[in-house]
């Protein structure tokens, strides 16, 4: 039986045996729970949600070729696994762990002066219990006074505070839980606030502050102090941080020692982790920094730890359907972990999971599919967008030279309906006619080194990405019956599930920044904002 059935039946039993309003809650009535985990979904609302679980029940249909979503753990290839079958709903969707907690509650995002907004306003919302503006880390709508963080106050309470995210670890979200800023591109600041914080763990992706340019600390332009010898990570060390750049060295550190781990090897050019569908099986995955932070804070007063599956976000922003959804089945192994650990901790662990603002305005059903879906045609994809842009189609468009020699008569030829087969799964030939043209303007588009304006056609075509790209997992999400509106973020409400010690308070319809008033009233304390 797979783990993740396990844990299934498990929380069923515990809806079953329990009353709704979660029975653990009052066996520490002064005290709070001991142990705190708070997932962030950044971009996931039930878009998002509702995708992976139906991409995850088709992917495992009898009638698939592949009976596997994509190679996952905890997923059979072959033949279809009996127990996932076993809990699909009606609608033919499995259900992801997260979305089996017994306690379910929405929440609203705009931020202080935008119906949509951005991540280190929604942040701010989620650690301080405050609206703030846009771009702002854990500071007023003035950018003046810090605001106290869901984090800070754990720590004062004498519990070990943890910050995980797949992006850098200086990114808004993770920021906001440990940094006061009045602009999220102050990363060498950010990165710097981290060290001065006193944190026990910090893990995912690297510092962008620590990049240089010109002798320079490329993110605080102007700043005398900023210079090469000025380093993040050294500082971070300086301040009595145990760094550690591999899986190794991770395991290696003792428990009770103050950690950032980040794979160095792995990293990519904005410091973040890979996509999971990229991920090298030797690399760590979101779950196993979940689980070597419990490793490293279990003690006697407890811990918080906040985990953030940021690049869900940047998939959806891309309109890459499937790096979101292997992403958000990232997020939720991770979530699996503290499930694990709740079990052995029923009376004593708060799980609390939401997103940040939905992204990309993935919708389920599109115009030329009807009311018809096809969710296995997903499998086809091998590698991200991301990916695909940096190695098959660099690669093609080095065979061509210059960008500026390019003659739009030339159509695709043999070897990048190659390429887009490996990476995809398309048959150029099995292609629509509208699906041809469409896709043959965006290859001259990306290989003429088209500049893509704000507020021209092409921007609404493409976005900000690479256009041949875009337009092939466009072709790819509405074969599937996906569709999004948008490369940005948009004013959907986010759910928010809850499991544990007084998880009944997370139930209902509220602003984002009730999670945290919430939080900090099942934690008993203050956040005195």
């Amino acid at each position: 039986m797979k783990k993740k059935t396990l844990l299934s039946i498990m929380i069923i039993l515990m809806v079953v045996f329990t009353s709704t309003n979660v029975e653990a809650r009052r066996t520490r009535p002064t005290q709070g729970p001991k142990y705190v985990f708070y997932f962030i979904g950044d971009g996931m609302a039930l878009p998002q949600i509702h995708a992976t679980e139906a991409y995850l029940a088709q992917s495992a249909m009898p009638d698939n070729p592949t009976g596997n979503p994509g190679g996952l753990t905890g997923y059979s290839t072959g033949e279809p696994d009996a127990n996932l079958l076993a809990s699909m709903d009606t609608a033919g969707a499995a259900k992801l762990v997260m979305s089996q907690f017994p306690v379910l509650g929405l929440q609203t995002t705009y931020a202080n002066n935008r119906f949509i907004t951005g991540s280190a306003a929604s942040a701010t919302a989620l650690s301080c219990g405050e609206k703030t503006t846009i771009n702002t880390i854990a500071m007023d709508k003035f950018k003046a006074l810090p605001f106290n963080t869901i984090a800070e106050k754990a720590q004062a309470k004498g519990m070990k505070v943890g910050v995980v995210s797949s992006v850098s670890i200086d990114h808004a979200t993770p920021a906001c839980f440990y940094a006061h800023q009045p602009e999220r591109g102050l990363y060498w600041d950010i990165s710097n606030n981290l060290s001065d914080s006193g944190f026990d763990y910090f893990a995912g992706g690297g510092m962008k502050g620590e990049r240089i340019r010109d002798g320079k600390r490329y993110y605080a332009p102007g700043r005398p102090d900023a210079d090469a010898s000025n380093d993040p990570v050294e500082y971070a060390k300086t301040n009595g941080y145990t760094v550690a750049s591999n899986a190794a060295e991770l395991a290696a550190v003792a428990p009770g020692t103050k950690c950032f781990a980040y794979s160095k090897d792995y990293i990519d050019g904005s410091w973040a982790l890979p996509y999971e569908m990229d991920r090298d099986p030797a690399d760590l995955s979101l779950a196993d920094y979940t689980a070597e932070g419990i490793r490293l804070m279990d003690n006697s007063n407890g811990f918080f730890m906040m985990v953030e599956a940021g690049k869900l976000d940047w998939a959806c922003h891309a309109n890459d359907a499937v790096a979101a959804i292997k992403d958000n089945i990232a997020l939720d192994d991770a979530v699996a972990v503290a499930v694990d650990f709740y079990q052995q901790h029923p009376t004593e662990t708060l799980i609390v999971v939401t997103g940040d603002h939905e992204c990309g305005g993935m919708t389920l059903g599109f115009a030329g599919t009807g009311y018809e879906t096809a969710f296995e045609i997903l499998d086809g994809q091998t590698m991200s967008y991301e990916v695909f842009d940096w190695t098959e189609f660099a690669a093609h468009k080095a065979s061509f030279g210059s960008y500026e020699t390019w003659d739009p008569a030339i159509n695709m030829n043999d070897d990048i309906k190659a390429r887009i087969q490996n990476a995809f799964g398309l048959v150029y030939d099995d292609l629509s006619l509208f699906e041809v043209s469409t896709l043959e303007q965006a290859y001259d588009d990306s290989m003429s080194g088209k500049e893509i304006a704000g507020g021209t056609n092409d921007s609404l075509l493409y976005g900000y990405y690479e256009p041949f790209t875009v337009t092939l997992t466009h072709i790819m999400n509405r074969r599937a019956g996906i569709a999004f509106t948008s490369y940005s973020h948009t004013a959907v409400p986010v759910p928010v599930y809850a499991l544990g010690y007084d998880a009944w308070r997370f139930a209902g319809n509220y602003d984002n920044t009730d999670v945290a008033l919430k939080m900090a009233q099942a934690m008993r304390v203050n956040l005195g904002n």
